[in-house]
């Protein structure tokens, strides 16, 4: 997913500058180009970060019930999770 995130954003990049410059830039669409690449960037680093993990739920062993993967016990009977 990061590598589509990075191809379109990058498209988006190339797009909106090749019309920025045949248009002639302004003061207001130079901050509109800023804001579009600080969004790109935010875009490809959290992709980047979160490709390739999951966080699934804890299941009790006692009970069946579905939690936090965190949580050191059950919330629905009370029981030890490991």
């Amino acid at each position: 997913m990061s590598f589509a995130v990075t191809v379109v954003v990058g498209l988006a990049v190339a797009l909106t500058v090749s019309v920025g410059l045949m248009a002639g830039l302004d003061a207001y669409a130079a901050v509109i180009l800023g804001l579009i690449l600080a969004f790109g960037w935010l875009a490809i680093s959290v992709a980047r970060r979160t490709s390739g993990r999951t966080i699934a739920p804890a299941r009790c062993s006692e009970c069946g019930g579905v939690g936090s993967p965190n949580a050191p016990y059950c919330k629905h009977c009370g029981a030890r999770l490991s």
